[in-house]
């Protein structure tokens, strides 16, 4: 791989992840809605196995994408690429995920 493609690989997963921590920070769609596009949920538990929080996986296979609920930031993963940004969780994943999780 060039360095040129290798920088617009690095550029498109930092687009990918900017506009997925947009999507959560705009609050535009509801929690249920947005987590259609989730892959992978992994739990975060306490202890005593109650919840505190999720991973979810929004992308996989070639960039593999992580929405951290618990640090409230998307982190992106491309060779040996990494980003990260940070988000408001205005459309309540966290809520939601707590709520699945008590299911």
């Amino acid at each position: 791989m060039s360095a040129i493609e290798k920088d617009d690989c690095k550029q498109r997963l930092r687009d990918q992840c900017k506009h997925i921590a947009d999507q959560i920070t705009d609050g535009k769609e509801d929690a249920h809605e947005w987590m259609e596009g989730v892959y992978s949920i992994e739990w975060i538990c306490h202890q005593d196995k109650t919840y505190k929080s999720a991973r979810l996986m929004v992308a996989g296979g070639g960039p593999n994408i992580w929405v951290n609920l618990q640090r409230n930031v998307v982190q992106g993963y491309w060779w040996g690429d990494y980003c990260e940004h940070h988000f408001s969780d205005q459309i309540g994943l966290d809520e939601y995920c707590e709520e699945i999780f008590d299911c």
